[in-house]
Formats: C-alpha cells, structure tokens, sequence
C-alpha cells in the first residue's frame, strides 16, 4: 500500500466519509481525497453511512443527496443531531426541489450541485476543514 501524500491544503490529513451510490464518482471522489492525503472510507447507502459514522470519527462527509435506503439530507440531519462539528457537503442533482430552509433546518455546510467539477467540491472541502481547524485552535487557545 501505497504511503499516502501530505495534504495539500495546509492541514493534517482529514477523515473523510464519501457517501455516494454511483460507483464511478465515489471512486473520483476516493481517488481525489487519497491524492490530497485524506484517508477516506466510502458508504453507498444510507443506512451505510449511518452505521461508519456510528462506529468511526470523521473531520468530513461528502454525500450525495439520492441515496438508497435513506437520503442525504436523512443522513445529514442525523449527524448534525449526534456529530454537530462534523461538516456535511450535499452533492446533488437535484437541488432546485429542496427547499434553501430544509438544508438550512439540517444545517448543512455546502450544497453543490451536479455535475460537478472536482476541483469545486476538493475547494469547499479544504475550505471546510481548515474553518474546522481554525476553530479547534480558538478552542484549545484560551
């Protein structure tokens, strides 16, 4: 296995949760992480991202809003009840029939709409977790 790259983004490497049905974009979207240095660990259903959130911590999700068993925004609205520090990046397709205030109500962090280009959502990320970061220091700072 290959010794993962140090981020380019100017943080440590971050965990992240990919949750996407569509094998080819969980796949560019695992590819794209991995060459930042991330570590990442993929769901395709719902149901699936709830049980490796259960089990694992996590600096970021990335989710697609249509997934089997259970959407994206079902998703999200669990972690920010049980994670509320764990951003959430919404990927979806169809954002023009979501309401702005039901994301506003789950309090997601990013919604970008699909397609989408790589490097899009790899910004909003490394935007997300150095704001994370940032905050972890004013925590620890006192």
């Amino acid at each position: 296995m290959a010794t993962p790259l140090a981020p380019t983004n100017g943080t440590k490497p971050a965990r992240v949760l990919v949750v996407e049905d569509e094998e080819r974009v969980r796949v560019l979207l695992n590819d794209a992480f991995r060459a930042q240095g991330h570590e990442v660990t993929e769901a395709t259903t719902g149901a699936e991202a709830l049980d490796r959130l259960d089990k694992g911590e996590f600096d970021l999700m990335v989710c697609d809003l249509g997934l089997p068993e259970l959407s994206g925004l079902h998703v999200a609205r669990w972690v920010k009840e049980f994670r509320p520090d764990l951003p959430v990046i919404i990927a979806t397709g169809f954002s023009e029939m979501i309401a702005d205030e039901d994301y506003q109500k789950a309090r997601i962090d990013q919604v970008i709409p699909k397609p989408y280009a790589l490097a899009d959502v790899l910004a909003k990320a490394n935007t997300l977790l150095a704001k994370q970061a940032a905050e972890r220091r004013e925590t620890v700072t006192v």
